[in-house]
């Protein structure tokens, strides 16, 4: 077999990610502060049974073994086994910001809030939204790589 006739392997360009994303996004436009943290934290915990599903099907790691595994620990389970890293990178920085939010994002609005008379500012509301920003970024790559099955 000639290397012309090698199968192609799919790929996605930098523009095509971010017009993915950038869809995946209009859903948070009409939502106040409360309602897009709950959609974040909603699609984190999704994303988190997606990636225990992973280790599942490709890894044959049992599901019930998985049930008490939080998303942190599920990430580094991937990674120990050679899923591709430019993903497990992104899901780490999406760890952290899971974690931020799950923790201490409201108790820090809420904070913010009495110290400045009502409004917290923009501090809180930009890690919302950098958090969002990756997790949907996580998601479309996450079904894109199953769609493909390139991980």
């Amino acid at each position: 077999m000639a290397a012309s006739d090698a199968p192609i392997s799919p790929s996605l360009s930098a523009d095509q990610i971010s017009a993915g994303v950038r869809s995946r996004l209009a859903k948070y436009e009409n939502l106040n502060l409360l309602e897009q943290f709950a959609m974040f934290m909603g699609l984190a915990q999704l994303l988190e049974f997606g990636l225990k599903r992973l280790l599942s099907d490709r890894y044959g790691v049992e599901l019930e073994r998985l049930e008490r595994s939080t998303m942190g620990q599920t990430v580094q389970q991937l990674k120990d086994r050679g899923l591709r890293p430019d993903y497990i990178t992104l899901l780490e920085s999406v760890v952290e910001y899971r974690n931020y939010m799950a923790h201490e994002f409201l108790a820090n609005d809420a904070m913010l809030r009495q110290l400045l008379g009502g409004d917290s500012g923009r501090l809180e509301i930009r890690n919302l939204e950098k958090g969002t920003l990756e997790l949907e970024q996580a998601l479309f790559l996450y079904d894109w790589c199953n769609e493909h099955n390139e991980w």
